[in-house]
C-alpha cells in the first residue's frame, strides 16, 4: 500500500468520507424505526408476476392510493387476491411499501456501507502509513499493511462472489428458456407496454421494454405478467395482439417470449446489463492471469536461488 501524503486536501478526504459514513450508517440502523412510523393497509388493485431477461421472476402489487407497485413474497402473492388487503407502511404519501420492499432497500444498502467504510480505511491506513510514528516503528507499519490487504482481499473476495451469483442465475435463467422439456407454449394477449428511457449527462441513452401480458395455463387459470423484452419485440406487437409466450411446467410466472427472429434475440446480448458482466468475466481472468504470472516469477526466483546456493 502507498503512503497517502499528509496535507489539507487529503485530510479533508478523509473528513469527508467519514462524515458520510457516519451518516449513512446512522440512516441504515435507523430506517426501519424511520419507515415503520406510519403502518397502513391498503386494497390490492392489481396483482402480477415480473419476469426480466436475465433473471428470476417476482411479484408485484398495486394497492390504493400508492403511485408506484410494492413487491412481495411469492408465497404472499399466492395467498391474496385482487380486492383483499395488505399490511404495510406509507413511506411517502402516495407510496406504500411492504416488508418486502424494506427489506430489498436496505439489502442496496449494504454495499454502499461496505465501499464507505474501505474508502475510509484505504485513506486512514494511507495517512497514518505516513507519519512519522509509523515510519520509525516496522512493527507497526507491518500492521498497516496487513490490515489494508485483509481489507482489500474481503472486497475482492465480495466482488467475485457477487459476479458469480449473478453469473449463476443468469446461466440458470439460459438453460431454463433453451429447456423444452419443462415447458409449455401458450397464447398471450397484449394488455399493453411500458419502456423506461435513462439518459446520461453526455447525451448517451439505455432504454428498457416491458409488455403486460395475460395467458391462461393448460388448466385455464388466468395470469397476468409484466414481461422484459428486446426493443424489436416491443415494436412488433400492438395492443390486444396474440404473443406466444413459454411458461415452465413447475414455475407457470417464470415465462419467456417464443422468438423465432434473431432480430428480436440479439438485442438481449448486447445492453448494459451483458456489458458488466462481459466486463466481470474479463477482470475475472485478467485477476487470474496475473496470479498465475507472479506465481511463475516467485516460482522461478526460487529456483534461481536455490540454483545459486
Amino acid at each position: 500500500m502507498d503512503e497517502v501524503p499528509i496535507n489539507s486536501k487529503n485530510i479533508l478526504a478523509l473528513i469527508i468520507f467519514l462524515l458520510l459514513t457516519t451518516g449513512f450508517t446512522w440512516l441504515y440502523i435507523n430506517f426501519n424505526s424511520t419507515i415503520k412510523d406510519e403502518p397502513a393497509e391498503e386494497t390490492i388493485e392489481l396483482k402480477y408476476s415480473k419476469k426480466g431477461l436475465y433473471l428470476y421472476p417476482r411479484y408485484e402489487i398495486h394497492v390504493s392510493n400508492s403511485d408506484r407497485p410494492s413487491t412481495v413474497s411469492k408465497e404472499q402473492f399466492e395467498s391474496v387476491e385482487v380486492g383483499d388487503t395488505i399490511s404495510g407502511y406509507m413511506k411517502t404519501e402516495d407510496t406504500f411499501v411492504t416488508e418486502k420492499d424494506i427489506h430489498f432497500e436496505k439489502l442496496l444498502g449494504i454495499p454502499i456501507l461496505i465501499v464507505l467504510y474501505l474508502a475510509v480505511l484505504f485513506v486512514g491506513a494511507g495517512l497514518l502509513k505516513s507519519t512519522t510514528f509509523i515510519k520509525n516503528k516496522p512493527s507497526y507499519k507491518n500492521i498497516v499493511q496487513k490490515v489494508f490487504m485483509t481489507s482489500l482481499l474481503t472486497l475482492l473476495g465480495i466482488y467475485i462472489l457477487t459476479g458469480l451469483i449473478l453469473v449463476t442465475l443468469i446461466t440458470t435463467n439460459i438453460f431454463n428458456k433453451v429447456n423444452t422439456w419443462n415447458q409449455t407454449v401458450v397464447t398471450a394477449s397484449v394488455l399493453g407496454g411500458d419502456y423506461n428511457e435513462t439518459r446520461s449527462q453526455r447525451g448517451a441513452s439505455y432504454t428498457t421494454y416491458e409488455l403486460f401480458l395475460h395467458f391462461q395455463d393448460q388448466e385455464g387459470k388466468d395470469y397476468i405478467t409484466k414481461k422484459a423484452v428486446t426493443g424489436t419485440t416491443y415494436n412488433k406487437y400492438d395492443l390486444d395482439e396474440s404473443i406466444p409466450l413459454i411458461y415452465r411446467n413447475n414455475n407457470v410466472y417464470d415465462t419467456f417470449i417464443d422468438t423465432k427472429s434473431a432480430n428480436e434475440i440479439w438485442p438481449a446480448f448486447l445492453n448494459l446489463y451483458t456489458i458488466l458482466i462481459g466486463f466481470y468475466l474479463i477482470s475475472v481472468f485478467a485477476m487470474i492471469r496475473g496470479w498465475r504470472k507472479k506465481k511463475k516469477l516467485q516460482q522461478e526466483e526460487d529456483a534461481t536461488l536455490h540454483n545459486t546456493i
